[in-house]
């Protein structure tokens, strides 16, 4: 900026220095020969300070382009990494995930949510990282290979969007990890993006549903994902104790309720799973005094949480309630009531008792064995029970067999 000022009058001073003298015709082109050259010079010492400038202040402007990989790329990164590796146990704890009884960690972020097919050890997952943004990664239970990343998504308020290392965009109310991908949702539809796969499956939702927040069966491998019914919209007080009411019936075993339901993603199939919404939610309690063998509490407000303040499983919500697999004679749902432990022979539309107790059924956990039979176990009060191979015990079972529950039944 200075030198362009200070130009014009380095020019007139340099002008009349070299025109002092001489007053020959010989004398007088040699001067103007060395004031043009001094001209010059000065000319090319300016531009050359100023442009370097500029042309830097446009490389500043310049971004960086996204690196984007084909699906074909990514699919391959995908099956290096499933060259090694194999089935596992996939069990959610409170500080994170266990794989084959190991704490699974990433060093990118905290993992937050997966989607995992046991009997492949195939799993993706999402790890929030640091900025508050979120990365989806593709690995395998043993894998010698380290995770693929395959997106990642952002939250704004309840909406989430999700970008692809292959160049994929996507918005939506929820983000479910899938063994080979993962589903985003919608009101009324969602989108299923698989590793590899150009093309983009839409589903639709059943109307009065949403996706659950979380799925303990694996959509890919058995191509049922878990629904939620929305809330109640209207504030009548009626409205409300007429939940309240059907909750406790439903607690007490006197009815049933739909709140929770599976959907086949090919074919829509619709699974009623007699589960209540009430059981995801955990009491806190304020302003709390003791009392010496009792605490009073002024205040008391429910919301949903896998455990409970103690640190022990939430066993009412849906999450360790409900769970699915795929099996050589076709897929089974389970999920436990107060006082049971059912199985739905999805293919049969009927519903088998694993496991009843009068004084209520604590927890059941699922255990898929390597030579592809599956055990249940459930702990009844301070004793455990245990089914080593449900498909046999179907097929030999003659008692407590209902048809499957339907729709609004």
């Amino acid at each position: 900026m200075y030198k362009k000022v200070l130009y014009p009058s380095l020019l007139a001073i340099s002008v009349s220095v070299l025109s002092g003298c001489g007053t020959t015709p010989e004398e007088l082109a040699m001067q103007k020969e060395m004031q043009q050259a001094f001209i010059n010079k000065l000319k090319g010492s300016t531009l050359t300070s100023v442009i370097p400038q500029a042309q830097q202040h446009q490389q500043q402007k310049v971004e960086k382009p996204e690196v984007v990989i084909s699906e074909s790329e990514l699919l391959a990164q995908k099956e290096n990494v499933d060259q090694t590796g194999g089935p596992a146990t996939f069990m959610r704890e409170k500080d994170g995930i266990l794989i084959n009884g190991s704490m699974f960690h990433d060093y990118e972020g905290e993992v937050a949510n997966l989607g995992a097919d046991r009997l492949t050890g195939q799993f993706t997952y999402a790890i929030e990282n640091f900025d508050g943004t979120f990365t989806l990664k593709y690995s395998k239970a043993g894998s010698s290979e380290g995770a693929v990343k395959l997106a990642t998504v952002t939250k704004d308020n309840d909406s989430f969007k999700v970008k692809t290392v292959t160049g994929k965009s996507f918005t939506g109310t929820s983000v479910t990890p899938t063994s080979d991908g993962f589903i985003v949702g919608r009101a009324g539809s969602a989108f299923r993006y698989v590793i590899g796969s150009n093309n983009v499956k839409s589903i639709s939702i059943l109307d009065g549903y949403h996706i659950a927040k979380h799925q303990n069966g694996d959509v890919a491998s058995t191509n049922f994902i878990l629904l939620e019914k929305d809330k109640t919209k209207n504030n009548d007080p009626l409205t409300g104790l007429f939940e309240s009411t059907k909750s406790l019936g439903n607690t007490l075993g006197f009815n049933k309720v739909d709140d929770y339901i599976l959907l086949n993603i090919n074919d829509s199939t619709i699974v009623p799973l007699d589960v209540s919404i009430s059981g995801k939610n955990v009491a806190e309690h304020s302003n709390c005094r003791s009392k010496g063998l009792y605490n009073e509490c002024d205040n008391v407000s429910f919301k949903e949480s896998l455990y409970r303040k103690n640190g022990f499983k939430n066993n009412s919500h849906y999450y360790w309630a409900i769970d699915w697999i795929n099996t050589p004679s076709g897929p089974l749902a389970f999920y436990k009531t107060s006082k049971k432990v059912k199985v739905v022979d999805i293919n049969k539309k009927q519903v088998h008792t694993v496991f009843s107790r009068t004084l209520g059924v604590n927890e059941f956990i699922l255990i898929e064995k390597h030579d592809g039979t599956v055990a249940v176990k459930a702990q009844l009060g301070f004793s455990h029970e245990q089914v080593d191979n449900i498909e046999s015990f179907i097929s030999a079972n003659k008692e407590e067999i209902e048809p499957m529950q339907q729709l609004g039944s």
